[in-house]
């Protein structure tokens, strides 16, 4: 049996390559445990789907525990260093439309799951952008009530 954790990550995986994000194939969207693009720009566009870490709430109930599964979502497309506001259209399109999709909602139907929302990450990640990527990130947490 899959842990809480491998089911939220597929569902989300799956339901993001199901959105039709203009500009990129679902070859592009891959699911593995960290944003790593292992060949040097093997990957020139596309968006890394994570298992994040879980958070726990200080609040709760004496039957059941609320727990916040988390999916990084890692956003990237080959730039070539250049500054100015045209070079992340593509990238904020797809952050704005996965998180349209997934704040405050129940987009798709996962055992457990009463509500997901958005954390907010980088709109810029600096880091990548030294290495000639654009990348952009957020993490979509899946509310379960467990015990």
């Amino acid at each position: 049996m899959a842990s809480s954790l491998e089911t939220i990550w597929d569902a989300v995986y799956a339901d993001i390559l199901a959105m039709g994000l203009t500009g990129i194939t679902s070859a592009n969207i891959k699911q593995q445990q960290f944003p790593y693009n292992p060949i040097a720009k093997s990957l020139s566009s596309g968006i890394f789907v994570c298992p994040e870490d879980e958070v726990l709430p200080n609040f709760g109930s004496n039957e059941r525990m609320e727990i916040r599964y988390g999916v990084s979502i890692t956003m990237i497309q080959a730039s070539n260093q250049a500054l100015g506001k045209g070079a992340l259209g593509t990238l904020l399109t797809w952050r704005e439309a996965i998180r349209g999709r997934y704040h405050d909602r129940l987009p798709i139907n996962v055992a457990g799951v009463h509500r997901f929302y958005c954390e907010q990450g980088m709109t810029v990640l600096p880091g990548a952008f030294l290495k000639q990527f654009d990348a952009s990130a957020l993490i979509i947490r899946a509310v379960t009530y467990e015990g």
